[in-house]
């Protein structure tokens, strides 16, 4: 296996990790896990994978999860940048649709950030109300 493909593979498994770590921090809170890792593929909203949705009391919750093996310069939602947000979105818009979500059913965007320390979770960080949510289509270069 080259260093790329070794290097990728535990990029991979630390996202895991990291995603394993909100779930649990989620259900501490008495959150209802409705999906990980759900993806989408439609005409209208291209493709993507939403990290996980959860029912936060009577809010649904599209939660990114951004995961660092350790503290850095920077934390690890300084990886979110617009064109993942503008994805983000448009996953939140197609699980709405798929699942016929009521228009007036609260819903936020939560941003989870997981710094690991060795194999172990150092820290956890919730951002709730992260993005703005719309169920239509943001133009490009607008600030939210």
């Amino acid at each position: 296996m080259s260093f790329f493909s070794q290097s990728r593979a535990r990029h991979i498994e630390l996202g895991r990790r990291g995603e394993a770590a909100a779930v649990r921090f989620f259900r501490q809170r008495n959150c209802v896990i409705l999906a990980r890792n759900w993806r989408f593929t439609t005409a209208h909203d291209g493709n993507g994978e939403l990290d996980i949705v959860l029912l936060d009391g009577e809010t649904l919750v599209f939660a990114e999860v951004k995961t660092l093996r350790r503290a850095h310069k920077y934390l690890p939602g300084g990886n979110l940048h617009e064109k993942q947000k503008r994805r983000i979105r448009r996953g939140a818009r197609a699980y709405c649709r798929k699942f016929s979500i009521p228009e007036n059913l609260e819903k936020r965007f939560d941003l989870v950030e997981v710094l690991h320390s060795g194999r172990r979770v150092q820290d956890i960080a919730l951002h709730e109300n992260y993005m703005s949510f719309s169920l239509t289509e943001v133009p490009s270069g607008t600030i939210l």
